[in-house]
């Protein structure tokens, strides 16, 4: 009987005020000071105020929107911690070599040519 009125308080359904408040305090504190904040300094010293809050809220709208729907595709899911940090690595791997083609590209530095050089100590 113990453990099903634990069980039964675990599964309670939380009002969406409740659920809005605990979200949003989570999210304003993970994202405070973050470097998405700082671009958004930084798009706000070259573009008008109203451009930049609605296209980053669009912008996170549709992110968390992502999100969530691969949550729901993935419920009930056992995945490993090994294969989401697996995922997460890769992924961060691939955007940062993608950062640096791009980088090269824009100082005129032939990427190949860049990958054939040896640095010389």
């Amino acid at each position: 009987e113990a453990l099903s009125a634990e069980g039964e308080a675990a599964c309670r359904v939380v009002p969406w005020q409740e659920a809005f408040a605990r979200i949003f305090v989570a999210v304003f504190v993970a994202e405070w000071g973050d470097r998405t904040q700082v671009a958004m300094v930084t798009l706000h010293s070259s573009a008008p105020w109203i451009p930049v809050c609605l296209g980053s809220t669009m912008a996170f709208f549709v992110l968390t929107l992502t999100a969530v729907g691969a949550a729901t595709l993935l419920e009930g899911t056992k995945l490993s911690e090994k294969l989401v940090l697996g995922l997460s690595a890769g992924s961060f791997l691939i955007f940062a070599l993608l950062a640096v083609k791009d980088g090269m590209h824009a100082m005129g530095t032939p990427v190949q040519a860049a990958l054939l050089q040896v640095p010389k100590f």
